[in-house]
């Protein structure tokens, strides 16, 4: 999808909001790029191994700043491309700021979220289910990420553009049309 200006897509989230999901869906629906971190850190993980969580942190660290190459690629040629992950807004609004200047870009970012508990049954199911890449070391980190759930600080990032907040908590209920409809109407902008 070619724009005047090329839009950044952004599915962002806490853990277990069922961003990746949405994002899967959006990217099919609308025929663009999806570049996601997880995604990208499960190819890691199978290319040079897994061990513990400082290791899977850092080729988290790496997946993301593959995302940020990955969306300059596109971003450059004029295309739109989406982005999946729970980006940090301290660490990650810079970034956004810089790809949307430097490439005259526009974003929407989708923002998913649920109650604590939710997120926390969701991934501590997620995580004894055996579905999900080893590397993550989800069954390690289901305490830490209890306490971090805690903080329901904003996950919206400061980088202007428009803000779609999803309510996941049942995602029987999730209108996935009307995301769409809603993100077709931005673009057209």
């Amino acid at each position: 999808m070619d724009l005047i200006h090329p839009v950044i897509i952004i599915v962002t989230g806490r853990p277990a909001a069922g961003k990746s999901t949405l994002a899967k869906w959006l990217s099919r629906e609308l025929k663009l790029p999806l570049v996601s971190k997880d995604g990208i850190r499960e190819e890691l993980f199978d290319r040079l191994g897994w061990k513990d969580r400082q290791w899977a942190q850092e080729l988290g660290k790496a997946s993301v700043d593959m995302m940020f190459y990955f969306a300059r690629a596109e971003l450059e040629v004029g295309h739109s491309i989406i982005m999946d992950n729970s980006f940090y807004p301290p660490v990650s609004n810079p970034r956004f700021q810089a790809l949307k200047e430097q490439y005259q870009a526009e974003s929407i970012q989708i923002v998913c979220d649920a109650d604590r508990e939710t997120l926390f049954k969701r991934f501590r199911s997620r995580a004894e289910s055996g579905n999900r890449h080893p590397g993550h070391g989800d069954q390690d980190v289901l305490e830490e990420l209890y306490v971090h759930l805690a903080d329901n600080s904003s996950q919206v990032l400061e980088i202007g553009g428009s803000v779609i907040e999803v309510d996941t908590t049942d995602f029987a209920k999730m209108d996935y049309q009307k995301i769409l409809k809603q993100v077709k109407l931005l673009l057209a902008k």
